[in-house]
């Protein structure tokens, strides 16, 4: 069977067809052969129970990073600020450094941090309205809001910078082809983070930046980790959180029913928030391969050692056997967060409290605030050009309740 070919863009403009497209493969085995947009061939799961597994077992690791052509979804994969982040490393050491900063991520801390997140949604929904009516939600909330918020985590002002955001941008851009584009976007973050580590050496405070910086003092990171870790998080505010937020207010734009029924029943959103993550999966296919270090058994299927692999989330959220009729949408579903959109096992997301949070405030909000909320200007297109998939512009009309 010729090798399913792994692309940046896959039907994004109906994610079902990509759903549709897996199960296909499914059909076929629970662990197919895929083609990398970068360094070849390698497997890919298809089904919910055996990307568990798979997440799970410590024989697949993401130590493979360097020189070497490994077949990958992003470029960037190969970069060594990555390499620096204890992201990248598995076992003792990744449970130990993961510990360390999942201290200052507790529910608890996420909790703390409601009040002013909902000032924030406040400010955000305010500046949408401002723009007139009707207007693109993106650019004032599904674009701002996670920023805000890990940008006051951090300790710092929010950043505005359209050369950083554009960086930000290309960094989780999958269709990055050279190294030198990586490192020219590095570039452009780099002084924005040195920045804020000096200036939080000499003036630390009550933040997760100072926190990190006395964690390095103490010698739970190391300056190559703690810069790592603090661009990471960087980045993945400005588009992971962000794109989540975007398709779940694109899809309350689209689907006025779930609407009218959650400002009858606000006490469903959470269901229906977990029911979206499970069908909007940001992810186009699985958040980064795996290399298998020794042969084995996955499935019905024989990696060979050296082998990459990697566990499709979509395919998971989206496989019959663990959520019937899986590509309808039904806010009363037997437990919808059984969805694996933030990942499983030792990389399972670790701001995924966070974003939670701040994405439940947001849909709230809306809710409560607007007694019409249409989508006015059907998007034309998915971004084309990132791992994660999320529309461009959500243009809708509003009317305050």
């Amino acid at each position: 069977m010729t090798p399913y070919k792994l692309q940046s863009k896959q039907n994004l403009v109906n994610w079902s067809e990509t759903a549709n497209a897996y199960a296909a493969l499914r059909e076929d085995s629970d662990v197919v052969r895929v083609d990398f947009p970068f360094g070849g061939e390698g497997w890919m799961t298809t089904t919910y129970d055996l990307v568990k597994d798979f997440y799970t077992d410590p024989n697949y690791t993401v130590e493979f990073f360097g020189d070497e052509d490994f077949p990958r979804m992003r470029q960037t994969e190969k970069s060594t600020t990555l390499t620096q982040s204890f992201l990248s490393t598995d076992g003792e050491h990744h449970q130990t450094k993961r510990g360390v900063l999942m201290r200052h991520l507790t529910v608890k801390r996420v909790n703390a941090l409601r009040p002013r997140t909902q000032e924030f949604v406040n400010q955000c929904l305010d500046d949408f309205e401002a723009r007139g009516n009707p207007s693109d939600i993106t650019s004032t909330i599904g674009k701002v809001l996670p920023m805000h918020v890990l940008c006051s985590i951090l300790g710092m002002p929010t950043i505005t910078d359209p050369v950083f955001i554009d960086a930000c941008s290309a960094i989780v851009d999958s269709r990055v082809t050279s190294m030198e584009e990586v490192y020219e976007a590095y570039s452009k973050i780099t002084p924005v983070f040195v920045e804020l580590y000096e200036r939080k050496k000499r003036e630390p405070g009550e933040d997760l930046m100072s926190a990190m910086i006395q964690d390095t003092a103490e010698g739970k990171w190391t300056e190559d980790e703690l810069r790592g870790m603090g661009m990471t998080l960087l980045t993945a505010a400005h588009d992971a959180t962000g794109v989540m937020l975007n398709s779940c207010i694109e899809w309350l734009s689209y689907d006025v029913a779930t609407f009218e029924r959650l400002k009858r029943e606000p006490e469903a959103l959470p269901r229906a928030f977990e029911e979206m993550l499970r069908l909007l999966t940001v992810g186009i296919s699985f958040p980064r391969a795996r290399m298998a270090k020794e042969d084995a058994i996955l499935g019905n299927t024989t990696i060979k050692r050296g082998e990459s692999v990697g566990g499709s989330l979509l395919a998971a959220n989206t496989d019959p056997a663990a959520f019937p009729n899986p590509l309808t949408f039904d806010m009363d579903r037997v437990d919808p967060a059984r969805h694996v959109t933030f990942g499983l096992g030792p990389h399972a997301c670790p701001g995924a409290q966070l974003a939670r949070m701040e994405i439940t405030l947001a849909l709230q909000e809306i809710v409560k605030r607007y007694s019409r909320f249409e989508n006015v200007l059907p998007s034309e297109g998915w971004r084309e050009r990132a791992l994660c998939k999320g529309s461009a512009e959500v243009v809708v009309e509003w009317g305050r309740s």
